[in-house]
C-alpha cells in the first residue's frame, strides 16, 4: 500500500515564512533604533552647542558689547573684558571650538565688528556674514548659513553643518545678547566639535548591526520553534493517516491544542476509533465465517451419522454462542428424532435419546429463530425446560425441503451474537446437506451389504457343486479305466479350467467378503519376503501368456524379514504379478523389486504395458472395478484382485498405491513394516522383537474373529 504523502515542505515554507517576517520586523526595528539613536545624540549636541550659547550670551555684558562702537573700539577694556569672559567660558567647556560674538554697529560704512574669542579680528562686511563666510582671526571652519544668522537674531537657533565631512562637522548655536527691555545688540556664535558625535553615530551602527544580527540568529531558532509548532499538529496528522493506510487502526493522535486543529485531531480519533469498531466487526464476522465453513468441513468430512450430530452440536454452539447445544436428526426410516447434547460447556460429553418427530413439527416445519422459554413446550423443546438457559436458537434441519432434524443452542440472551440466528441457519444448511449425504450414505451401505450378504450365500452354495465336479473331472482324467478320444481329452480339459476359474471366482469373492467383515484369517509368523518372491518365479511359466514374458528379479543379499501371513502375501504376489504379465506384450519385461528402507521393505511390480490413465488410478482397489478400454475386457477377470491385495496389505497394517502413466506401463507399490529378531532395550531402539510383535497381532486378529 503506497504512503499518503507527507506535508513535509510546509514546515519549510513556515519557517521560511516566518524568518522573513522576524527579519523584516528586525530591519525595521534596526533601523528605528539607528535613526531614533542618532537623533538624540543630534539633539545631544545641539542642546550643549544652545547651553554654551546662551551661556556666553550671559556672561558678555551688555555695556561692554555696546560699547564697540568702532574698530578702534577692539583695543579697549570692554572688549578685553568680553575676551576675558568668553575664555573662561570655552576653557570651562573643552568640547566648544569657536565661541564669538558679532556686534552690529549701525551704518559705519556698511561695515560690522566681530570679536572672536581669539583677540583681534578685522572689520568684515556684514553681508559676508549673511552669505555664511566669517574668517576673523581664528575662523571657525565651514560656512554659517544665513538663515541660521537669521534665527538666532530671533532667539536661539542651532544646527550641525558639514555631518557629513568627519573633518568638517560641527555643532554651531547662535543666540542673541539682548537687552532688558528685548533690543539686540549682538549675537554669540557657539561651535562645538563633532567628531565625537561621528564616533558615538559610528558605534551606534556597530551597535544596531551586531543587535541585527543576534536578532536574525534569535529569529532563525524563533522561526523554527514556530514552525515546528504549528506543523507538529499537523505531521502527527499525517503519520496517523499512514498508520491508518498501513493498517493500523489502533493509532490515535494528541489533542492537546484547542484550535481548528484540536478539532480536526479529535474528529480523526473519532474517525480511527469508528474505523477499529468496524474492522474488529469485519474480523470478527470473517473469523466466524471461517470457523463456520470449518465446522462445514468437518460435518461434511463424515458419514457417520452420530458423529456428525457431535460436531454439528459442537458447531452450532460455538458460532451462536450459549451454554449448551442440541442436534438431532432422524433416520432414513425414523419417526423419531435422535437428539445429541452437550452436556455442559467445555465438555465433550454427549447424551443421546430420541424424541416423537410431531413433538417438534413446530421447530421442523418453521424457520431459524430466537425462542424464550415461554415457547419452549410449544415448540416441542419440552426437554429443554430442565436445563438453565431463558433464550434458545432453534433451526431446522430439511433435505428436498422435508424435515429430518434440529439445531438448537441454549442459553441466555447476552451470551447470543447479534448475527446468531443468521448464523445458525447458514450452518443448519450446510449440516442439512451433510446429513442428507449420509443418509444416502447408509442407504447405500446397506445395499452394498445386502449385495455382499448374497455374494457370500451365493458363494458358499456354489463352492460346494465346483469342488464336486472339479473331483470328478479329475477322476474322469487320471483314471486308467477310461479311454478318451482327443476331442473328448479337449473338452474335459476345458471344463476343469472353467470349473478353477469358477473355483478362483469363489474364492475371491468369499475374501473380499471376508475383508469386508473384517473376519480376513490373518496367520502371522516371521516371513522372508525373498523366499516368497522367489517361489513365485517357478510358476511364472504356466500363467497364461507367462512363456513369452521376461521376468526378472532384484532382491537385496539379506532376508528381507516381516511379519506377515505367507500364504496371504503370495496371494498379493501372485495377482500383481499375474496383472503385469496378463498386461503386458508379448516379448515384454516384468520386473520385481525388494527395496530395504528404515521402517519398512518395499515391493515393487513393474511391468511395460500400456499403462493406466490418471482418471483409472485412484479407482483401480476398487471391488469389481476394471479399466474401461477393449484391451483390459479382452484379458477378462472379475475386478477383484486388486481390491482383495489392497485388503490383505492393510490387514497387516500395511499399505499399497499404483503409479502408471498412458504409455509408459505400470508399478504396483506395496510395504509392510520390518521387524529385527532384536528386542526393545537391547541396542535397537525403537524396533520390536518378531516374538513381541507376533504375539500383539495375534491378539488383534483374534478380537477382530470375536467381534464378527
Amino acid at each position: 500500500m503506497r504512503s499518503i504523502p507527507r506535508p513535509s515542505t510546509l514546515k519549510d515554507e513556515l519557517q521560511v515564512l516566518f524568518l522573513a517576517v522576524g527579519s523584516a520586523f528586525l530591519v525595521l526595528a534596526t533601523v528605528l533604533l539607528y535613526q531614533n539613536g542618532q537623533a538624540s545624540l543630534r539633539r545631544q549636541l545641539l542642546a550643549s552647542a544652545s547651553t554654551a550659547a546662551e551661556a556666553a550670551a550671559a556672561l558678555v555684558s551688555l555695556e561692554d558689547h555696546r560699547s564697540l562702537r568702532s574698530p578702534q573700539d577692539l583695543n579697549s577694556r570692554a572688549f578685553r573684558n568680553i575676551v576675558q569672559s568668553l575664555g573662561a567660558l570655552r576653557r570651562a567647556n573643552p568640547g566648544i571650538v569657536h565661541l564669538f560674538t558679532i556686534a552690529p554697529v549701525g551704518k559705519l560704512g556698511g561695515w560690522g565688528v566681530v570679536v572672536d574669542m581669539g583677540g583681534s579680528a578685522p572689520v568684515r562686511d556684514e553681508r559676508n556674514l549673511v552669505r555664511g563666510r566669517l574668517p576673523i582671526g581664528a575662523p571657525p571652519p565651514g560656512s554659517l548659513p544665513a538663515s541660521l544668522i537669521q534665527e538666532g537674531m530671533g532667539g536661539t537657533a542651532a544646527r550641525i553643518l558639514d555631518f557629513a565631512n568627519p573633518s568638517r562637522a560641527r555643532a554651531v548655536a547662535v543666540t542673541s545678547i539682548v537687552t532688558p527691555n528685548g533690543a539686540s545688540v549682538g549675537l554669540v556664535v557657539a561651535e562645538l566639535s563633532a567628531a565625537n558625535l561621528i564616533e558615538e553615530v559610528r558605534l551606534l551602527w556597530y551597535v544596531s548591526i551586531a543587535i541585527f544580527l543576534v536578532g536574525l540568529v534569535v529569529s532563525v531558532f524563533a522561526s523554527n520553534l514556530a514552525s515546528r509548532w504549528v506543523t507538529r499538529p499537523i505531521e502527527e496528522l499525517s503519520r496517523g493517516v499512514d498508520e491508518i493506510a498501513k493498517g493500523n487502526l489502533r493509532t490515535r493522535v494528541s489533542t492537546h491544542s484547542r484550535n481548528e486543529l484540536g478539532s480536526l485531531a479529535s474528529a480523526f480519533n473519532l474517525m480511527a476509533q469508528s474505523l477499529e469498531a468496524s474492522q474488529a466487526r469485519t474480523d470478527e464476522q470473517q473469523s466466524l465465517l471461517r470457523e463456520l465453513h470449518r465446522l462445514g468441513s468437518q460435518v461434511a468430512s463424515t458419514l457417520e451419522l452420530p458423529r456428525m450430530l457431535e460436531t454439528a452440536a459442537r458447531g452450532i454452539r460455538a458460532i451462536c454462542g450459549g451454554e449448551e447445544a442440541f442436534a438431532g436428526a432422524m433416520g432414513p426410516r425414523d419417526s423419531a428424532v435422535r437428539v445429541w447434547t452437550r452436556t455442559g460447556p467445555g465438555t465433550l460429553d454427549m447424551q443421546g435419546w430420541e424424541t416423537p418427530a410431531d413433538l417438534l413439527e413446530d421447530v421442523l416445519g418453521g424457520e431459524t429463530r430466537l425462542l424464550v422459554r415461554q415457547e419452549f413446550a410449544a415448540a416441542g423443546l419440552s426437554m429443554l425446560l430442565d436445563r438453565p438457559g431463558e433464550y434458545a436458537v432453534a433451526a431446522p434441519l430439511r433435505v428436498s425441503d422435508q424435515p429430518i432434524g434440529v439445531l438448537v443452542a441454549l442459553g441466555s440472551r447476552g451470551q447470543f451474537r447479534a448475527e446468531a440466528v443468521s448464523l445458525a441457519a447458514l450452518f443448519a444448511r450446510q449440516v442439512s446437506a451433510a446429513v442428507g449425504n449420509a443418509r444416502l450414505f447408509e442407504q447405500v451401505r446397506a445395499v452394498d451389504r445386502s449385495k455382499s450378504e448374497f455374494l457370500s450365500i451365493a458363494s458358499h452354495e456354489v463352492r460346494t457343486p465346483l469342488t464336486v465336479m472339479k473331483s470328478s473331472l479329475d477322476i474322469l482324467v487320471s483314471s486308467p479305466k477310461f479311454e478318451y478320444t482327443t476331442d473328448q481329452r479337449q473338452l474335459i480339459a476345458f471344463c476343469q479350467e472353467s470349473v478353477d476359474r469358477l473355483i478362483r471366482l469363489v474364492k475371491d469373492i468369499l475374501d473380499v467378503s471376508k475383508i469386508e467383515a473384517g473376519v480376513l484369517s490373518i496367520q502371522f509368523q516371521p516371513t522372508s519376503l525373498n523366499e516368497l518372491i522367489e517361489k513365485c518365479l517357478f510358476w511364472v511359466p504356466q500363467l497364461p501368456g507367462g512363456q513369452g514374458i521376461e521376468v526378472e528379479a532384484r532382491l537385496p543379499s539379506e532376508p528381507a524379514m516381516v511379519l506377515a501371513d505367507p500364504g496371504r502375501i503370495t496371494q498379493v504376489l501372485e495377482n500383481l504379478i499375474s496383472n503385469a504379465i496378463k498386461f503386458s506384450k508379448p516379448g515384454g519385461k516384468v520386473t520385481i523389486e525388494l527395496r530395504s528402507h528404515e521402517r519398512e521393505y518395499e515391493v515393487i511390480v513393474s511391468d511395460q504395458g500400456k499403462g493406466i490413465a490418471p482418471e483409472d488410478l485412484e479407482r483401480i482397489f476398487g471391488k469389481f472395478y476394471q479399466v474401461a478400454d477393449s484391451a483390459t475386457r479382452e484379458q477378462g477377470g472379475t475386478g477383484l484382485g486388486l481390491a482383495i491385495c489392497k485388503g490383505i496389505v492393510e490387514a497387516h497394517r500395511g499399505k499399497i498405491w499404483a503409479e502408471s502413466a498412458l504409455g509408459d506401463g505400470s508399478r504396483f507399490h506395496f510395504a509392510l513394516t520390518r521387524v529385527m529378531d532384536t528386542p526393545i532395550g537391547d541396542g535397537a531402539e525403537g524396533q520390536i522383537s518378531v516374538d513381541t510383535l507376533l504375539s500383539s497381532l495375534r491378539k488383534a486378529s483374534a478380537r477382530a474373529s470375536r467381534a464378527a
